[in-house]
């Protein structure tokens, strides 16, 4: 290695050269153990700053929070994002934009599926990602309670797309006679995803009134198959016979 190699090396000015000469679409820049390690703290900064947001909202968390509750280096944490901000938006982007994505992706894979099947699946899947990522819909029912550029900026990147996939497949089995009609679709999936998401986010709750712990498998797929049952079979174990009765 030449004295001008070691020169360039040491000051820094090599690692810029070869971060030059591989672009993003490089197999090596992408797959080398350095890019892997990189995304690998990444993430983990992600995964640290949801937990600490979901208990301490946006205003309770901070930065040294973060890295105190989680052990992650504060300089670590500023060396990726500049401020609390920057870091509350990418940790909502891998945790509910990953959300929106994979279940946009599995969607598409489901496109030969009746569309009562689709919305069965979607529901099935939602609820295990609320059971699997806990912090991401805690932190969507804090920022939820007050209008504010926070939430604005949640909905416009994350909420919308998220409801669209919800009432894109009532309005399709609305469409094809298998739901009624008469319930706008903005309605019934709010229906829909409050009755998948409330039993999974009441951990606590459920433990101290009922002496139950809704975060096992087993617990999980009962409630799913419960929600599944209630929206798509009712709950009554006999027909309703007129309006008068439906209305007692």
């Amino acid at each position: 290695m030449s004295r001008q190699h070691r020169t360039n090396v040491k000051s820094g000015s090599f690692r810029s050269a070869t971060a030059q000469g591989a672009t993003a679409h490089s197999p090596l820049r992408l797959h080398s153990p350095g890019a892997l390690e990189d995304r690998a703290r990444r993430r983990t900064i992600l995964n640290a700053a949801l937990k600490t947001f979901s208990v301490h909202g946006f205003s309770g968390g901070s930065i040294a929070k973060v890295a105190r509750n989680h052990g992650v280096s504060p300089a670590l944490i500023h060396y990726y994002f500049q401020n609390k901000s920057e870091l509350w938006r990418a940790a909502l982007e891998h945790g509910i934009g990953d959300v929106v994505r994979e279940l946009s992706d599995r969607l598409d894979d489901l496109t030969d599926l009746d569309s009562v099947t689709r919305l069965k699946f979607f529901i099935r899947r939602y609820i295990a990602i609320v059971a699997e990522r806990p912090e991401v819909f805690d932190i969507i029912t804090r920022e939820g309670e007050t209008a504010g550029p926070r939430l604005a900026w949640l909905t416009r990147q994350h909420l919308t797309p998220l409801y669209n996939l919800w009432t894109g497949l009532i309005e399709a089995a609305q469409a094809e006679g298998k739901i009624k009609a008469t319930i706008p679709p903005y309605h019934l999936s709010q229906i829909i995803a409050g009755a998948s998401y409330q039993f999974m986010a009441s951990l606590v709750r459920m433990r101290e009134v009922y002496g139950i712990d809704v975060s096992t498998k087993e617990l999980r797929d009962r409630h799913t198959n419960a929600v599944l049952d209630v929206l798509f079979a009712g709950m009554l174990t006999f027909p309703v016979e007129s309006r008068s009765s439906e209305n007692a």
